[in-house]
């Protein structure tokens, strides 16, 4: 008799372990959902630092004396924005020491520029940024723009998608103002940089402006997939429960509130186009990286139909075999690439590299060659 009290109590606390999950489950979806925790979540751009950054004197931070100027750009809504425009070690071995001024037409005159649109959370001068700067200006000799979006750094506003790309034209057009001809502009966007760096370059797109390139480091595919393939804590699938809900998943989902969709951009971008991941990327799974290779694959016209009993995972591998060549680098990863008139496409994955992959100097060597940087 004990022993079948014990196993009815356990029945009757079945139920419960129920409806304590549904409800643990819909709190976290409601929070999830609330559009100011999605903002934050998004862009991170209210994580507090220890210290309040000195944007005025980047040699604080590493950088070589009077290699970089802090300056501000303001927005079409008149936004102000801060920004760094860090030279080539060409211009910069080319004044005298110390340094007094930089001539901002000048240096863009003497060699190329990247336009460095940086991921969530952060500013322009935290260490690992730096390094990026450093690297670029040094092994690729180019000048680099890094401008901090609205509601990070020292910049004004709160972000939204409208806002950040707003942000992004804007130091474009300041680079235009200054001298700069928009094929000697490399467009270089870094994890949630890469979907501000699509809307950029899409709208150059649509203005018929030709930029030097467009390259995606650490991409996504769109934010709504990666809301769908989230895992609470790493492990726990956010979506997984409602499986059996797809009804209710696109409702949910639709609920973004900065639904940033690359994807949905690619017919639009115009320029030859680099998408470098990591295999081993904690962030986001390199598969985002293929989404958007292939996806700018079917934009090549096909010499002969592909056959239609295909699936789309088979479609997509005669895609590649059809139109890309492929390189392994022993080491280091695979270089696939194909070409479209004079526009390039390449999808770069190396072992390692984690998703700060520019710091990695292989991918800014292939930057570098495919661009005409060095």
């Amino acid at each position: 008799m004990p022993a079948t009290s014990s196993r009815h109590g356990t029945l009757l606390r079945v139920p419960w372990v129920l409806v304590h999950f549904v409800i643990g489950y819909g709190a976290i979806l409601a929070l999830i959902f609330v559009p100011y925790i999605q903002t934050l979540a998004v862009y991170g751009h209210h994580r507090g630092f220890s210290a309040t950054p000195n944007f005025s004197s980047p040699e604080d931070y590493g950088l070589a004396p009077g290699k970089a100027v802090n300056l501000y750009i303001t927005s079409a809504d008149n936004t102000t924005l801060g920004a760094w425009f860090v030279t080539s070690e060409t211009y910069y071995r080319s004044l005298p020491f110390p340094v007094q001024t930089i001539d901002i037409p000048v240096a863009l005159k003497q060699r190329p520029t990247i336009l460095f649109l940086h991921g969530k959370s952060g500013h322009r001068a935290i260490p690992r940024r730096i390094a990026v700067y450093s690297a670029l200006s040094s092994r690729l000799n180019a000048n680099i723009l890094a401008v901090d979006y609205r509601g990070f750094g020292d910049s004004e506003g709160s972000p939204t998608i409208a806002g950040v790309a707003s942000d992004a034209r804007a130091a474009w057009d300041f680079l235009f103002v200054h001298g700069a001809r928009p094929q000697d502009v490399l467009i270089v966007g870094h994890s949630l940089g890469t979907a501000i760096a699509a809307l950029l370059a899409a709208e150059l797109g649509r203005d018929s402006i030709s930029p030097l390139g467009l390259v995606l480091l650490a991409p996504f595919a769109s934010l709504r997939t990666v809301i769908h393939e989230y895992y609470i804590l790493g492990f726990l699938p956010l979506f997984k429960p409602l499986a059996m809900a797809p009804a209710l998943t696109r409702f949910l989902l639709g609920l973004a509130t900065h639904p940033f969709d690359t994807l949905g951009l690619l017919p639009n971008i115009t320029s030859s186009v680099l998408i470098a991941h990591a295999e081993d990327d904690g962030a986001f799974p390199h598969a985002h990286a293929d989404m958007l290779f292939d996806a700018f694959l079917e934009l090549i016209p096909a010499t002969s139909p592909i056959p239609s009993n295909m699936d789309s995972v088979a479609r997509q591998a005669e895609l590649r075999r059809r139109l890309a060549t492929v390189q392994e680098i022993p080491g280091f990863g695979k270089l696939e690439e194909a070409q479209r008139g004079e526009r390039k496409f390449a999808l770069l994955k190396t072992v390692a590299g984690t998703h700060d992959i520019l710091r990695v100097e292989g991918v800014q060597d292939v930057m570098g060659r495919m661009f005409n940087l060095i």
